[in-house]
C-alpha cells in the first residue's frame, strides 16, 4: 500500500483524513484487536481524577481508569537533550533503551518500529499527531500520517483559535473520520499523539474557567527554588516563569495545565464515543500515557522535565477486550509498551526490543518485571530506585539525594548524609553502577 503523508492545518482538519478502503480479508487467522495509542505530551502522572487527584477534571480518562489497568510507577527513561520528548517517543517507536535509540530526527531507520512491525502483521495503520521532537522515521513508517503541529509556533499559540489550542479537536477529528470509514476485516492501529498539553497552555475559555487559580493548593514539595543548582535550572521550560517561583503564579500555570488536560478529555470522550458508534466499543484496545511528567506548579523550585523527581512519571492505562480492570506498583519503562501492544495483538516480538511485556502484571501472573529502574538526564543527573528506595545522583558537582518513597513520597527529605542510611547509600550507589553498566550509560559508572 502507498503511504500517504498530510501536514494538517486547522482550515483542512477535517478534509485531511484516511478515507479509508477495502482490504482483503485474512480469512485464514483468527481477528486481532483494534489498538488506539494516545500518547499526550507533558501529562504528568498524578493529573486524572480517578487516579486521586480531585482538584481536576477527566470524566473521560476516569471512564478508561475505572473499565481498564493502570500501572502507578511508569517512566520514560531519560533524555541525553532537554527536548526529553524526542528520545522518550523515539524508545516507544522502536522498543530500544535510552543509550540504544536512533536519533530522533532520523529520515530512516533499518530497525522494527511499532508501525512496521504492525503493518506486517496486517494491521491498518494511522498515525495523527505532532511532527516536533518525536522520532520521525517512526511516525512515517505508518500507512497513513498526519501531522498536526506543522507551522505551529509559540507566537501563533497564544490564543484558544490557534493551531496549537485546537489540537486536541484537531487529532481526534481526524481519529473518528477515519473510524467512520473504516472498512473491511484488518484491524486497525490508531497511534494519536499531539503537542499537547504542552505549552504553550491554551484551551477554549469554557475549560480555563473551570480553574480557578487562586482555589488551586500547590503541592508540599513546592519551593520558590531549587535548593542547589542541579545541572539545568535555566533551561527553556524553567524560563516559562520567573524565578524565583512565587505562588501566585505558580498556581497560574497550574490551572492553564489543568484546562488543557481537560480540553484533551473532552475530545478523548468524542473519540471513545465514535468507537461505540461505530461498532469498535469491544474489539479494541486502548492504551493512554504520555511521554513524561514534568514539575509545572513549583515542585522542587522546578518546571520543566530536565530532572528525575517522581514527578517526571506518566500515567499508564490499559483497557479493553481481556483486561480486567486493576492496578499494580511495578516499575515500568515506557519501552515496555513495545513489547506489551505485540503481545496483546498476539504478534511475536522483534528481537530489538529491550522491553518487558507487561501483560503478565496485568493478567495476575507477575507482580513486577524487574526490581528497580534506571533513568539517567544528560551526564548532570542520574537515577536508580526499587520499590521503596531512590537515589539520584549529580555527577558534576557530586552530590546525592536518598529517598524513602514509602514514607516520603513527595522527596521532601534527604537521607543521603544520615549515618543511619549509610548501608543503604552503598547498596543503590551499586545498584546504580550496575544499570549503567547494564544500559551503556556513556558516563563513567558512579563508584562506590
Amino acid at each position: 500500500m502507498k503511504r500517504k503523508i498530510i501536514f494538517l492545518s486547522v482550515s483542512l482538519c477535517c478534509a485531511a483524513v484516511w478515507l479509508g478502503a477495502n482490504f482483503p480479508s485474512a480469512a485464514s487467522q483468527p481477528r486481532k484487536p483494534n489498538i488506539i495509542f494516545i500518547l499526550s505530551d507533558d501529562q504528568r502522572f498524578d493529573t486524572i481524577h480517578a487516579l486521586g487527584n480531585p482538584e481536576i477534571k477527566t470524566p473521560n480518562l476516569d471512564r478508561l481508569v475505572n473499565r481498564g489497568f493502570h500501572f502507578n510507577n511508569t517512566y520514560c527513561q531519560g533524555g541525553l537533550v532537554p527536548a526529553v520528548c524526542a528520545p522518550s517517543r523515539t524508545m516507544l517507536m522502536t522498543g530500544r533503551s535510552l543509550f540504544h535509540i536512533p536519533q530522533p530526527n532520523a529520515k530512516s531507520y533499518d530497525g522494527p518500529t511499532l508501525a512496521s512491525v504492525f503493518n506486517r502483521a496486517g494491521y491498518a495503520t494511522l498515525h495523527v499527531g505532532k511532527r516536533g521532537n518525536s522520532f520521525i522515521a517512526g511516525n512515517e513508517a505508518f500507512e497513513k500520517v498526519i501531522y498536526c503541529d506543522q507551522g505551529v509556533r509559540e507566537a501563533e499559540g497564544q490564543s484558544e483559535d490557534s493551531p496549537q489550542a485546537r489540537q486536541p479537536q484537531i487529532v481526534a477529528d481526524a481519529a473518528i473520520e477515519f473510524l467512520r470509514q473504516h472498512q473491511g476485516d484488518r484491524p486497525f492501529f490508531i497511534y494519536l499523539a499531539p503537542h499537547y498539553p504542552h505549552d504553550p497552555r491554551i484551551a477554549p475559555k469554557q475549560f480555563h474557567a473551570m480553574y480557578d487559580p487562586a482555589r488551586l493548593p500547590l503541592p508540599p514539595n513546592f519551593m520558590p527554588q531549587h535548593p542547589f543548582d542541579n545541572g539545568e535550572l535555566y533551561v527553556r521550560d524553567e524560563k516559562l516563569a520567573p524565578h524565583p517561583r512565587t505562588p501566585e503564579e505558580m498556581k497560574r500555570h497550574l490551572a492553564d495545565y489543568y484546562a488543557c488536560i481537560t480540553h484533551f478529555d473532552d475530545h478523548i470522550g468524542r473519540l471513545l464515543d465514535a468507537l461505540k458508534e461505530t461498532g469498535h466499543a469491544d474489539d479494541t484496545v486502548i492504551v493512554f500515557t504520555s511521554d513524561q511528567g514534568l514539575a509545572v506548579g513549583g515542585r522542587h523550585g522546578l518546571m520543566g522535565k530536565q530532572n528525575l523527581y517522581e514527578h517526571f512519571k506518566s500515567p499508564l492505562i490499559v483497557a479493553g477486550p481481556g483486561i480486567k480492570p486493576g492496578q499494580s506498583e511495578a516499575l515500568v519503562y515506557l519501552f515496555d509498551l513495545f513489547p506489551t501492544l505485540c503481545d496483546l495483538a498476539g504478534i511475536s516480538t522483534p528481537k530489538e526490543c529491550e522491553g518487558t511485556s507487561l501483560v503478565p502484571v496485568m493478567k495476575g501472573q507477575k507482580k513486577q518485571v524487574r526490581p528497580r529502574l534506571f533513568a539517567a538526564y544528560r551526564d548532570v543527573q542520574r537515577m536508580v530506585r526499587d520499590e521503596r528506595w531512590k537515589l539520584i545522583w549529580y555527577p558534576q558537582v557530586n552530590r546525592f539525594q536518598l529517598f524513602d518513597l514509602a514514607t516520603d513520597p513527595w522527596e521532601m527529605n534527604n537521607l543521603a548524609d544520615r549515618p543511619e542510611q549509610a548501608a543503604k547509600l552503598k547498596e543503590l550507589k551499586r545498584a546504580m553502577a550496575e544499570e549503567q553498566k547494564k544500559y551503556g550509560d556513556r558516563l563513567a559508572p558512579l563508584e562506590f
